[in-house]
């Protein structure tokens, strides 16, 4: 098996910049006004002219964002700051722990599964040792079976969603605000989406792994530690890696030991889960009241 995962609990995260969308942004702008001014003053319906008078007022919106868009980045990392500071830790983390983490979940989790699945195999060979380990596998530990199924399929579709999140947000909200300044708002709905979504994770992905740690009540007083999440990952992932020992993989003496770690496991996998299913509510709610999303959407 390959070595266990190493989360990295410490990064400086970079402010978002706009100045490669604030140029475009002043020429869409500016293309929006001039063209919508031009339509207003024409002899037109009455329809058509409000119309006209949206897109002017959109394009003026664009230009004000175009000016301010280095604030809005400067006010995110304020915003960043003030939660970390609200849940009393001393920095924001590394935004791809929680990639990481699931990632190196769904991984471990399949390598167990395939033990299981090997040493089920393997038992009806063995005079008496396959018995043993045919009865602790199929009985003992047949529950843990499924749920390292569903810790499996819950971790890579967790991996997926903060890979996308961790990766992108940084290039995706210049691209949002040059899309939210589109002539005649055609692209309006999507730019404002993906400004949400990098506002939001830029400020939730640091502090995911400190809510997780939370969640799973494994820090003594209730405290926050998300050094847990490695220290968790790391235990189950050395016994996975003992496969030549099954007493030290199965624990056999204490079963609760292993239940007990792979049920924080769960939680912790499942907090991860609810953690992203917030994010993406969160920017859609943020994108609603930019009018540029729809409830379909």
């Amino acid at each position: 098996m390959a070595d266990c995962p190493n989360l990295n609990v410490g990064a400086d995260l970079p402010v978002l910049d706009t100045r490669l969308a604030i140029n475009l942004m002043a020429v869409f702008a500016a293309i929006g006004w001039a063209v919508a001014s031009i339509v207003y003053y024409l002899p037109v319906s009455s329809s058509t002219r409000a119309t006209a008078a949206s897109i002017r007022d959109h394009a003026l919106f664009a230009m004000v964002l175009a000016g301010t868009g280095s604030a809005i980045g400067e006010l995110a990392r304020y915003a960043l700051n003030q939660a970390v500071g609200y849940i009393g830790v001393e920095k924001a983390l590394d935004p791809k722990i929680m990639y990481d983490f699931n990632r190196g979940s769904a991984t471990i989790a399949g390598t167990i599964l395939a033990f299981f699945a090997g040493a089920m195999a393997v038992a009806p060979v063995l005079p008496v040792i396959g018995t043993i380990l045919g009865f602790v596998v199929g009985v003992i530990y047949a529950p843990a079976v499924a749920i390292l199924g569903t810790l499996m399929v819950m971790a890579a579709m967790n991996t997926v969603g903060y890979f996308i999140l961790a990766n992108s947000m940084l290039i995706i909200f210049p691209i949002g605000l040059a899309l939210f300044a589109t002539p005649g708002k055609i692209a309006k709905g999507l730019g404002a989406f993906l400004m949400s979504l990098a506002l939001v994770s830029y400020i939730a992905l640091p502090i995911a792994p400190y809510i997780v740690a939370s969640m799973m009540s494994v820090t003594a007083g209730g405290g926050i530690n998300p050094n847990e999440l490695a220290t968790l990952l790391d235990n189950i992932c050395q016994k996975a890696s003992s496969s030549l020992d099954i007493n030290v993989f199965l624990n056999l003496i204490n079963p609760l030991g292993w239940y007990g770690d792979l049920m924080k496991w769960l939680i912790a996998v499942a907090a991860s889960s609810f953690l992203l299913t917030l994010i993406l509510a969160a920017a859609r709610a943020l994108s609603h009241s930019l009018g540029g999303v729809s409830a379909s959407l």
